[in-house]
C-alpha cells in the first residue's frame, strides 16, 4: 500500500509539473511576451518544443532533489527510460509497425461518421504546421515531440507505476494519462490506442528508441500527408474502401505487434509483408493501365470491336497471361524459385477431384439462382452486371477464358497471396484477408461484391489447405464459372422451381463441404511439397508423420 501511496504522489507530482508549465508558458507568459509570443504563435513546433524542454529541465531537476533523498535507490531518467540499441530487425519491424498505424489512422479518420464526430483533426494537423517552414514541423513535430513524450510517459511514467501495479493495470493508466494530455479529442483517442501500442513495444524491446522511432514514423507520414494532399485523396474514397483499408492495416499492425510481443518469426512476418506488398503491387501497376488500355483504344478499333464487345473476356486472357509471364519472373529474380513448382501443382485424387466438380456446379447454381430473386437481383444490380460480363462470350473463347482465368487467379490468391499469409498467420486469418485483398483488387471494394469474394475465398482457400494442391480450388472454379456460363444461357426465369433449386443447391454445397472435410486426411500429398517449407510464398507441406500416417 505505501509502495503504491508512493508511486501515486510521484507520479502525480511529475504530472503537475507537466501541466502547470503549460499553463504558465502557454496562458501567462506567450500572449504577453511581444516578439516572443507572436514568433511562437506564427511557428507552433518551436512553441512545442521549447515547452518540452522547459518542462524536461524541471524534470531533470525534481529528479537531482529525488537523488539527495533516496540516495543508493536512485535511478536517473536515462536508466529508468532504457537508451539501449535496437537491432536492425526491430527497427525494420518498428518502421513497417508505423506505416501501417498511420495508414490505418487516416483510413479511419476519413470514414464519414467518424470524420463528423471529429471534425478537429485538420485543425490540429493545421495548427501545428503552422511554420515558417515544414523542416521546423518535422522538428519540432516529428523529433522533438516523440522525444519528449516517450521518455517521460513510458520512460518515467510507465515505469514508476509498473513498480507498484501489475502490468496491465499501468499499461491502461499511462494509455489514459498519455490521452488526456493531447489538444484535442480525435488526438485524444487516437492517443490512447497508440499509447497501449507503445507500453507493448517499450516493454517488450526494453528500449524507449523503439516507441520514439516508431512516433516519429507515424507524425511524419500524418504530416507529410497532409503537407503533400495525401490526407485529401483519402477523403476522395468511399467509407466501404476506408473500411476495408482500415481492417488490412489494422491486421498488419496487430500482426506484426503480437509478432513482436511474442519474439516469434519477426523476419517472416516483414517478409509476409513485403509479399502481399510485392504481389499486390504488380496487379495494381498493370491491371488498371491495361484496363485503361483495353477499354479506351482496343474496343475503339472498328474492325474488331463488335467481336471484342461479344467476346469480353479475350481482354482478361491476354491479360492473364501477360501478368503470370511477371509473377513468374519475379519470383525467378527474387525468390530464386519456380513459379509452377511453388503453386504445387501435385496429383489430385480422382474422386477428391469428382466431389469438388460437385461442388462447383452446385456453388454455380446457388449463386445464380440466389440472385434470380427479384429483391437480390433489383438491390445488387452490380452483381448482374459482372456475371453478364463473364459470360459474354463465344463457347471456344469462353473455355479459353475459363482455364487460363481460372489457372491464373488460383495461382495469384492463393500460391502467392494465400502462402504469403499462410506462412505465419493461421487459416482463418489466411483466407479472410486473401478475400478482402481479392475484393480491393477485383471489386474495388464494394461491399457486397467483397462479402462475395470472402465466400469465394473462404471455398477456394479451404481446398487448397485441405488437399495441398493448387488443382484443388482450380477444379473448383472451373466448374463454378462453368455453371455461370450454362445457367446463364438457359435463362431461366425467377419461379418457385428456382426457389426450390436453391434449396437443392444448398444442401448439395453443405453435404459436398462436409464429405470434402472428411477426404481431406485421405487426399494424396505430393513428395515434393515438404522441400519446399520454409518462409512463404511456398506451397503448404505436410507434417512428416502425418505423411507417414497416410501411407499406411
Amino acid at each position: 500500500m505505501k509502495k503504491t501511496a508512493f508511486m501515486l504522489g510521484e507520479v502525480l507530482l511529475l504530472l503537475g509539473l507537466f501541466m502547470a508549465v503549460a499553463f504558465v508558458h502557454n496562458t501567462m507568459i506567450v500572449p504577453d511576451s511581444g516578439a516572443y509570443g507572436n514568433y511562437l504563435m506564427d511557428n507552433l513546433p518551436i512553441w512545442i518544443s521549447i515547452m518540452f524542454a522547459i518542462t524536461a529541465a524541471i524534470i531533470l531537476i525534481v529528479f537531482q532533489i529525488k537523488k539527495r533523498i533516496v540516495r543508493d535507490r536512485y535511478i536517473s531518467v536515462w536508466k529508468m527510460s532504457k537508451f539501449a540499441k535496437v537491432s536492425r530487425l526491430d527497427a525494420a519491424m518498428l518502421t513497417v509497425i508505423g506505416v501501417f498505424a498511420a495508414l490505418l489512422f487516416m483510413s479511419v479518420i476519413r470514414i464519414s461518421t467518424i470524420a463528423d464526430a471529429f471534425p478537429d483533426f485538420d485543425d490540429y494537423l493545421n495548427l501545428f504546421m503552422k511554420s515558417d517552414s515544414f523542416v521546423m514541423v518535422i522538428v519540432g513535430v516529428c523529433i522533438v515531440g516523440p522525444l519528449f513524450e516517450e521518455v517521460f510517459f513510458r520512460g518515467v511514467l510507465f515505469n514508476l507505476m509498473r513498480r507498484a501495479v501489475p502490468f496491465g493495470v499501468a499499461l491502461l493508466l499511462q494509455a489514459i494519462i498519455y490521452g488526456y494530455a493531447q489538444p484535442n479529442p480525435s488526438i485524444q483517442v487516437t492517443a490512447f490506442f497508440l499509447a497501449l501500442m507503445y507500453g507493448i513495444l517499450y516493454t517488450k524491446l526494453q528500449s524507449v528508441w523503439a516507441t520514439i522511432w516508431t512516433a516519429f514514423v507515424i507524425n511524419t507520414i500524418l504530416f507529410c500527408s497532409q503537407k503533400f494532399g495525401l490526407l485529401e485523396l483519402f477523403s476522395t474514397f468511399t467509407d466501404s474502401v476506408l473500411f476495408l483499408m482500415a481492417v488490412l492495416c489494422l491486421f498488419v499492425t496487430i500482426a506484426l505487434v503480437v509478432s513482436v510481443w511474442k519474439g516469434h518469426d519477426k523476419a517472416g512476418h516483414l517478409k509476409m509483408v513485403g509479399g502481399l506488398l510485392l504481389w499486390s503491387l504488380i496487379f495494381v501497376v498493370t491491371y488498371f493501365p491495361f484496363l485503361n488500355f483495353w477499354n479506351n483504344r482496343i474496343m475503339s478499333i472498328s474492325s474488331i470491336s463488335g467481336w471484342l464487345g461479344n467476346n469480353n473476356v479475350i481482354g482478361f486472357v491476354i491479360f492473364d497471361l501477360a501478368t503470370f509471364a511477371i509473377f513468374f519472373f519475379a519470383m525467378k529474380a527474387i525468390h530464386k524459385k519456380n513459379l509452377i513448382v511453388v503453386s504445387n501443382f501435385s496429383r489430385i485424387d480422382r474422386k477428391v477431384m469428382i466431389m469438388i466438380s460437385i461442388l462447383g456446379v452446385g456453388m454455380g447454381v446457388w449463386v445464380q439462382a440466389f440472385f434470380k430473386i427479384p429483391y437480390f437481383h433489383d438491390t445488387f444490380p452490380q452483381f448482374e452486371q459482372l456475371f453478364e460480363y463473364l459470360t459474354t462470350a463465344s463457347i471456344p473463347v469462353f473455355i479459353l477464358f475459363l482455364f487460363v482465368h481460372s489457372a491464373y487467379k488460383e495461382i495469384f490468391f492463393r500460391a502467392l497471396v494465400y502462402n504469403v499469409l499462410r506462412s505465419v498467420q493461421p487459416i482463418a486469418a489466411s483466407i479472410l484477408v486473401t478475400g478482402i485483398i481479392y475484393g480491393g483488387l477485383f471489386f474495388l471494394w464494394d461491399i457486397p461484391m467483397t462479402i462475395y469474394a470472402l465466400a469465394g475465398a473462404l471455398i477456394f482457400g479451404l481446398m487448397f489447405e485441405w488437399f495441398r494442391t493448387i488443382w484443388a480450388p482450380i477444379v473448383n472454379e472451373l466448374f463454378l464459372f462453368g455453371t455461370y456460363f450454362v445457367m446463364r444461357k438457359l435463362d431461366m426465369p425467377y419461379s418457385s422451381g428456382m426457389v426450390w433449386l436453391l434449396a437443392v443447391s444448398s444442401a448439395l454445397v453443405i453435404v459436398m463441404m462436409v464429405v470434402l472435410y472428411r477426404m481431406r486426411e485421405s487426399a494424396p500429398a505430393d513428395s515434393s511439397t515438404n522441400k519446399q517449407g520454409g518462409h512463404a510464398p511456398a506451397p503448404i507441406s505436410l507434417d512428416p508423420a502425418k505423411r507417414k500416417a497416410i501411407a499406411k
